[in-house]
């Protein structure tokens, strides 16, 4: 895999194993390993107790790499994305504040069949309507490309009936990795997190 690849996922993931790497990434184990092994070295990560995290030198070298990508896109193109991006994150908020939340102040115990299972439905009516933008995400940054992967497999887990791949953190849920996806499409945007939040569009 590329050297950009591994570290805007470490990057974005915080902490990370390298098992968990090699989950997100389809990648083999062994060269996951090797390759988390390499940036320690040079001291692009850090290896601790509760995973490897990216350094300042190693985010240095993440920001440089975005930069240079950024360069090599279709700016009209990566914008046009971004704000059909946006229109979906809004209702997969929506959704996954359903899953939770049952109105203000009431998390939902998941006692009601009914209404988890519509709100399911939702969330892979909206995966289906998405598949599109996913090509065209795929299609102007192929390094985003394992996203494609990663989203199918959290919803036919769903839809398997393995609820936590709805939006448990510590999984690659499908909030977890759109989460992701929207962190690089924001880094591949020239756009910051923070201002998006300003702007509404937070995740």
């Amino acid at each position: 895999m590329d050297e950009l690849t591994i570290l805007r996922l470490v990057a974005i993931k915080g902490r990370v194993t390298a098992d968990a790497v090699a989950g997100s990434l389809g990648a083999d184990a062994a060269q996951v390993q090797a390759q988390l092994d390499d940036h320690t070295e040079r001291g692009l990560f850090k290896n601790t107790p509760m995973g490897y995290r990216i350094t300042p030198v190693g985010r240095e070298r993440c920001t440089e790499l975005v930069v240079s990508e950024r360069q090599d896109a279709n700016a009209a193109a990566v914008a046009e994305i971004y704000e059909a991006f946006t229109e979906h994150n809004t209702e997969l908020k929506e959704i996954v504040t359903d899953w939770q939340t049952r109105g203000p102040d009431q998390p939902n115990d998941h006692t009601d069949a009914a209404y988890d299972a519509e709100v399911l439905r939702r969330l892979l009516g909206l995966h289906r309507q998405v598949l599109p933008l996913v090509e065209r995400i795929c299609s102007a940054a192929p390094r985003l490309t394992h996203y494609r992967t990663r989203l199918a497999k959290a919803a036919d887990a769903v839809a398997a009936g393995d609820n936590n791949y709805v939006s448990k953190p510590i999984l690659d849920s499908y909030h977890t990795v759109w989460f992701e996806l929207h962190e690089d499409l924001i880094g591949l945007a020239g756009l910051t997190r923070a201002g998006e939040a300003e702007a509404g569009r937070g995740a």
